[in-house]
């Protein structure tokens, strides 16, 4: 029961202290996370719906690149469990009659911006490209 216990109360420490939990600002990301930002009208839009299941399947290509998203609407942001976060910073990036896809690099900047629905492919292909992608595969781990 001890162990038990310990291992929550470890496991516990990773979800509240995790960088999601902790984050405040979408730069707090900067220079950690590519952050995908999926823009619509509603977390639960059939456009976000297609576009995580495009996702599927890749997700240990989106850990290798550490790809993060959120769900961002005009009502608030989500994580990519739909849990409603505070996470403030997003605004910039909603326009007008924008429904989509943002990439956010590791430098903050956007990389990518398009309409849904956008391939999980094509997001991985174009961050391969990318020379910071280059330089964290030809680094030792």
């Amino acid at each position: 029961m001890k162990y038990i216990t310990t291992y929550v109360l470890i496991l516990g420490c990773f979800i509240f202290y995790s960088p999601i939990a902790m984050a405040q600002d979408i730069s707090d990301f900067k220079w950690k996370n590519r952050v995908l930002l999926l823009i619509d009208t509603a977390s639960n839009s059939k456009n976000i719906k297609q576009q995580i299941q495009a996702f599927e399947g890749q997700h240990t290509a989106f850990q290798e690149r550490d790809i993060i998203y959120f769900i961002s609407t005009p009502k608030g942001s989500y994580d990519s469990d739909k849990q409603l976060l505070n996470l403030s910073g997003l605004e910039k990036y909603h326009k007008k009659d924008f429904s989509g896809l943002i990439l956010l690099g590791k430098d903050g900047g956007i990389k990518l911006k398009e309409a849904f629905i956008v391939p999980a492919k094509t997001i991985i292909s174009l961050i391969d490209t990318m020379p910071m992608r280059q330089s964290e595969k030809n680094s030792p781990q």
